[in-house]
């Protein structure tokens, strides 16, 4: 398959992701089940903050499609200006979407600033949230932290209680097309994921240990947010530094 033809594809798969999360959470707000009204109001945020991003993705489809770029091939993207991620923001927000799916999650915010593209990293950390959930059968546990490797990156690791990933598999876990035996999958998700951090300067890998599938996730680290910085996701970063965790929702 074309480049072009796997980037659709990859695209696809993110859309059917983000939409069942909006789903869930409109089922959530809809139903005669209590819900306080902060988490209430959070589930609404949530639920609109990922349709911008849709938009912001066919957008980004459309105006490829309908320039002139003869030095790129089928499907390449051309690459952005680096921005500034919350990531206890968009972490929060990705949380919230698999939660109001009925998966379970552990998450500490960590007021770490990365440099990188937020909706990129959000597809990248979508997929990682869809296999832990397939595959698990416990909780779904974050770790936001900085790289040992290199001061210069933060790492979000993505860990769940699943059978783990055949070793005939390991090297093999980030082609297109390769899923493992059972799976319900078309081996698209790692694949895109991968390549969403290597196109803004980070690396997808897999760290497995013991009887738990550990994927890590790295992004450039910019640094810490301050209790007071102003910025568009500064009041949501506060308030989730206040929270020892998340848990997830039963639907």
């Amino acid at each position: 398959m074309s480049r072009g033809g796997r980037d659709e594809r990859a695209r696809l798969h993110e859309v059917a992701s983000a939409l069942a999360g909006v789903r869930a959470a409109t089922t959530l707000l809809n139903s005669p089940a209590a819900i306080d009204g902060d988490r209430r109001a959070a589930l609404a945020q949530m639920a609109q903050s990922e349709l911008q991003r849709l938009e912001r993705m066919v957008r980004k489809q459309q105006e490829y499609v309908g320039s002139e770029m003869p030095n790129l091939r089928a499907g390449e993207q051309v690459d952005e200006v680096a921005e500034v991620i919350d990531l206890d923001a968009v972490v929060g927000t990705i949380v919230l979407a698999h939660e109001a799916k009925g998966t379970e999650v552990e998450w500490r915010p960590s007021r770490m600033l990365a440099l990188g593209d937020a909706d990129q990293m959000t597809e990248a950390l979508n997929v990682l949230l869809d296999n832990a959930a397939a595959h698990g059968s416990g909780p779904v546990r974050i770790d936001v932290r900085a790289a040992d490797r290199s001061s210069t990156c933060v790492e979000i690791a993505v860990t769940d209680d699943g059978p783990g990933v055949a070793p005939e598999l390991r090297r093999r876990i980030f082609a297109w097309g390769v899923s493992g035996p059972g799976s319900a999958g078309h081996g698209i998700g790692l694949h895109a994921a991968r390549d969403l951090m290597e196109r803004q300067g980070g690396y997808l890998e897999l760290a497995e240990s013991g009887e738990r599938t550990t994927f890590v996730l790295g992004i450039p680290l910019l640094g810490c947010a301050d209790d007071e910085a102003d910025g568009p996701h500064a009041s949501d970063a506060s308030d989730a530094s206040d929270q020892e965790s998340r848990h997830g929702v039963a639907t």
